[in-house]
């Protein structure tokens, strides 16, 4: 046997079995690696999603305090219920600016009388048997003893929303006052936490009514129901449907949008199979499952009263984590060429060389891809600007460093009446406008500042070397002026941008910057026409 071919052989043997144990090893840590990384992306993925539910759960118990004080005032001076009810009509067009669109008429138990807001003759009621101390709404504002309570949600298909109610048992233990709010604010949330492709949130209370879901058409259905019992909504909402006057056509619209949300779900129910139970045995970690045949990383954060479920696509998760597996693994690939490099210069001088022009080029090429992958790792698809990950990343990095005397000013900027531009106009439209604002934000900031697109039509600006609010105040009004002009020379829907400002000093963090900042973005959004407040 010629000893040169032997050599080669053995050569080859011991570069694969190099190449296939290295391999092995760096695919088993990236994937621990990869698997921590999936977790910490879904858990604050629904982390988030609770505490921006809990906020605006919060704004409803507000506005109902306003509500209150207000109604208790009107008592206090006026105790007759006559006059109460003659003023709770003139007060719903108050309440209607101080709630918005989620507001949905106002009622109250007072001294034995059902007292509401609505033009509804009283005798309507009485001919249903109506009873308001036996209404949910009495029930559980009594069971609350004083506290702020919410009844448990339904679906309107009525009126195509999620409605509740939210009331309060007064200190005589008798009166309660109540109005009813439709939860469209939820669905806005859940639709702007929707950061992956093809990602699923659903947010489900204790009772299983799903009352915010990236699928609309679930918005109502029961989470708890069993296969069976999906499947048998489907055909309770047939009966309905059946049974209706064939001339009544507002309601049998009603039961056919019934007909098509119960069949929606239950499709998805039945996809989704048994794979609740796995979720839920932890609030710690995600879990790959499998739905209609397509993998998917899902998680469950369960709290007392309400769950938050989300599914991500494997692909969509795999571009999003990009920088956590495919980074190392280019290293993980550099290094196994280093080395067998190395055993290949032992072996013969002639191939060293060959091998050292090729491993230039290879890391040349690495170097490349590297860059790549973490530039969008960094990037906002939509916008080209630094996306929320890298934003936080760069601003926590910029308060480390600062010095006693450095300052800068944290600006949270979020869009008026956006969602009206992809109602009126389509996602296609809306998601120009985002394009355009990103354009007119970018393009009104210095070189030394930094701008992100946190998600949805919310940004977020930091001008250095500044405590002067004026400064952030005359780059929004800036800002502003130019995207509205941009927006009528390109025929465009265009919208304002408010924003809240803090300072930023050596010491603080960015959590308790961003809280600051969308404080002061709350009052800004009082006016929703490009409003400016600072802490």
């Amino acid at each position: 046997m010629d000893l040169h071919k032997l050599t080669e052989h053995k050569k080859t043997l011991l570069f694969t079995a190099i190449f296939i144990i290295v391999n092995i090893a760096g695919i088993f840590f990236i994937s621990i690696h990869e698997s921590n990384a999936i977790d910490k992306y879904l858990i604050e993925e629904a982390t988030d999603t609770r505490d921006d539910f809990n906020n605006v759960l919060a704004d409803y118990k507000h506005s109902f305090q306003i509500f209150t004080e207000m109604l208790s005032r009107e008592i206090e001076n006026n105790p007759d219920p006559d006059q109460i009810w003659n003023y709770l009509k003139t007060i719903d067009t108050k309440m209607l600016d101080i709630e918005g669109d989620t507001f949905d008429g106002l009622y109250m138990y007072y001294k034995g009388r059902y007292l509401y807001s609505w033009d509804t003759p009283y005798a309507e009621y009485e001919k249903t048997g109506y009873v308001a101390t036996e209404r949910p709404w009495y029930k559980d504002a009594a069971a609350g003893e004083g506290k702020i309570v919410f009844t448990p949600p339904y679906m309107s298909y009525a009126n195509h929303y999620i409605l509740s109610t939210i009331s309060q048992l007064q200190p005589d233990k008798e009166t309660v006052f109540a109005y009813d709010i439709k939860m469209g604010n939820i669905q806005d949330l859940i639709h702007s936490m929707n950061r992956f492709k093809g990602e699923q949130v659903i947010l489900y209370n204790q009772n299983g009514t799903i009352i915010g879901s990236t699928t609309e058409a679930y918005l109502g259905s029961s989470f708890h129901d069993s296969i069976p019992e999906a499947r048998a909504r489907i055909d309770e909402a047939k009966e309905e449907l059946a049974a209706i006057d064939e001339n009544d056509a507002d309601e049998i619209e009603k039961a056919k949008e019934k007909i098509a949300s119960a069949t929606s779900f239950y499709n998805f129910r039945e996809s989704f199979k048994d794979n609740l139970p796995l979720l839920a045995k932890s609030n710690d970690k995600a879990h790959s499952i499998t739905i209609d045949g397509s993998r998917y990383y899902g998680y469950l954060l369960q709290e007392d009263d309400y769950s938050f479920l989300v599914l991500i696509p494997f692909l969509s998760m795999l571009k999003a984590t990009l920088g956590n597996w495919l980074v190392p693994l280019l290293l993980i690939e550099l290094l196994l060429i280093y080395i067998l490099n190395q055993i290949s210069r032992a072996l013969k001088n002639r191939e060293l060389k060959e091998a050292y022009v090729e491993l230039g080029q290879t890391q040349k090429r690495l170097q490349i891809a590297l860059k790549a992958a973490q530039k969008e790792a960094a990037i906002d698809e939509l916008t080209g600007m630094m996306n929320f990950s890298s934003f936080k990343k760069n601003m926590t990095k910029i308060l480390t460093e600062m010095e006693p005397d450095d300052s800068g000013i944290f600006i949270m900027i979020d869009g008026d009446h956006f969602k009206q531009v992809n109602d009126n106009y389509g996602h296609n439209i809306g998601d120009e406008v985002i394009k355009l604002t990103a354009q007119m934000i970018v393009g009104r900031i210095r070189t030394i500042d930094i701008a992100s697109r946190l998600h949805g039509d919310e940004f977020a600006i930091f001008v250095a070397d500044t405590d002067d609010y004026s400064v952030a105040q005359r780059i929004m009004k800036d800002i502003n002026q130019t995207l509205a002009k941009e927006a009528a020379k390109r025929n465009m829907p265009a919208i304002t941008l408010s924003a809240g400002a803090v300072l930023a000093k050596q010491g603080d963090t960015y959590v308790a910057l961003s809280k600051a900042a969308d404080v002061a973005l709350y009052r800004a959004k009082e006016t929703h026409d490009g409003g400016f407040a600072h802490e």
